[in-house]
């Protein structure tokens, strides 16, 4: 096999030394450029007060269904135990709406509890001055 004048066989996808110091200034002013261009445009695609808002109208949406959800799951259970069980005074409906409205509680409590929320910052108390 014989090689080409800058010490790489054809095909070999080498670089040889000047390529490479050539491609290393081009991408390192490519990246001066970006840096320039972003510092110009500093909002990014998915960050900032849209998303952030998107993500607490999600998190209000799920929370409110999950309590929604428990107190008609509920309530509909006691509703048709009523009836499958032919009851004159609705006693399953009151209590399965009030296990499903805990329920539901429950899961709220559960869900904010999961969120996460930065620290507040630390202030020192008058006793830690002495």
């Amino acid at each position: 096999m014989s090689t080409n004048d800058k010490g790489q066989s054809p095909g070999s996808g080498g670089m040889s030394e000047q390529d490479r110091a050539a491609f290393e200034k081009r991408a390192a002013s490519i990246g001066d450029k970006l840096n320039v261009a972003k510092g110009r445009h500093p909002a990014q695609p998915g960050s900032g007060a849209g998303s952030d808002q998107a993500a607490a109208t999600s998190r209000a949406l799920r929370i409110s269904t999950e309590l929604i959800g428990g107190i008609v799951v509920g309530g509909a259970i006691g509703y048709g135990l009523d009836r499958l069980l032919g009851n004159e005074k609705p006693w399953f409906f009151i209590l399965f709406f009030m296990l499903g409205t805990a329920a539901g509680i429950l899961n709220v409590v559960r869900t904010a509890a999961k969120e996460t929320t930065p620290p507040a910052p630390s202030v020192p108390d008058e006793d830690e001055d002495k």
